[in-house]
This record gives C-alpha cells, sequence and structure tokens, in this order.
C-alpha cells in the first residue's frame, strides 16, 4: 500500500534562510536565558546572608536581580517567538518582525556604540595610567586580551544588524507570509 501525502507546498519549499536565522536566534536566547537565570541564582546566594545594616549593597543587588529578571524574561519571550516562527504560528511572523527591529536598534546599534564609548573611555584612562606609571608585561597582555574581545564584540553586533534589518524585511515579503498559517481545525 502507498503512503499518500497531503501536497502542503507551504511545507515543501525547501531551505529558507529566514529560518536559519530565526534558529541562531532561538538558540543564542536560550542561552541567554540559561545565563541570566544563573547569574540571578548567585546573585540571590550572595544576597541572602547579607545583614540588614548592609542597605547599599542590599539595594545594588535587588537592582542586579532586577535586571537579571527583566533580561531573562525578554530572552524567554524570544525563544517563544522563535519557536512559534519556526513552527510557522501565523502569530508569530509579526511578533518576530518587531523582536528583529527591536534588537537590531537596541542590543546591535546603541548597545554597540555604547560598548565603544566605554572602551574608549577605558582605553584612554589606561594609556593616561601607562604614561605615568607603565605597565608590567603582563598587565600589557591582559589590556590586549580586553582589547581584543571588545573589538569582536562590536564587530559581532555590527554584522548582526543588517542581519536582523533582513529579518525583518524578510518576514514581510508575500513569499514567506505565505508560509505562515492559522490555528488548523482538529
Amino acid at each position: 500500500m502507498l503512503l499518500k501525502v497531503r501536497g502542503d507546498k507551504s511545507r515543501t519549499d525547501g531551505f529558507a534562510f529566514w529560518r536559519l536565522v530565526t534558529w541562531l536566534i532561538l538558540l543564542l536566547a536560550a542561552y541567554g536565558c540559561l545565563q541570566y537565570a544563573l547569574h540571578a541564582a548567585r546573585l540571590w546566594e550572595t544576597l541572602q546572608p547579607l545583614p540588614a545594616s548592609d542597605a547599599e549593597d542590599i539595594q545594588q543587588l535587588h537592582r542586579m536581580l532586577a535586571w537579571d529578571v527583566v533580561y531573562f524574561l525578554g530572552a524567554f519571550a524570544l525563544v517563544v517567538i522563535c519557536a512559534g516562527a519556526i513552527l510557522r504560528q501565523l502569530w508569530s511572523r509579526a511578533a518576530l518582525q518587531v523582536a528583529a527591529v527591536l534588537l537590531a536598534v537596541g542590543w546591535g546599534l546603541v548597545g554597540g556604540l555604547t560598548l565603544y564609548s566605554q572602551w574608549h573611555q577605558f582605553s584612554q584612562g589606561m594609556a593616561a595610567t601607562n604614561a605615568q606609571s607603565g605597565l608590567d608585561t603582563a598587565s600589557q597582555l591582559a589590556l590586549d586580551q580586553m582589547h581584543r574581545s571588545v573589538l569582536m564584540a562590536l564587530a559581532i553586533k555590527f554584522l548582526c544588524v543588517p542581519v536582523l534589518a533582513w529579518l525583518a524585511w524578510a518576514l514581510g515579503r508575500p513569499e514567506v507570509k505565505g508560509q505562515f498559517h492559522g490555528r488548523r481545525p482538529r
């Protein structure tokens, strides 16, 4: 007996680069969830034994914990949106478009410019310190490693901006729109 497969063109359209980008975003967001959850757990452990008289430190740790929770919720929402897009749920297409634009602008451009500004100020301060007192070889190697790390982070952020903008554009194209569907009747 032959197995008859329903001809659903939207399911057999082959490779789509937007799906690959969506998978990468999902994996990175899931990794972000893990990182924020672990950092929040460490903050919570640090917060527990502090005496009440340490009000300033407790307040600072509470602020950091609040940011971890906000970032965790954002990363989790991104995981849900990407999973919906991978399953081609109709609701997720517009949500992923908005998320891609927000990530391109907020994480990529604004975060990259902020990182560059902080790195530039730090580099100037280190150059002034080095001119006054001189750095040993180990300190200079550590600074060079940090310099390369910041430049790599900047390059990744600025390379991701056009990819995220392209994803937002691609999700609006009629060929891609047609691949998404609402709830199927049971």
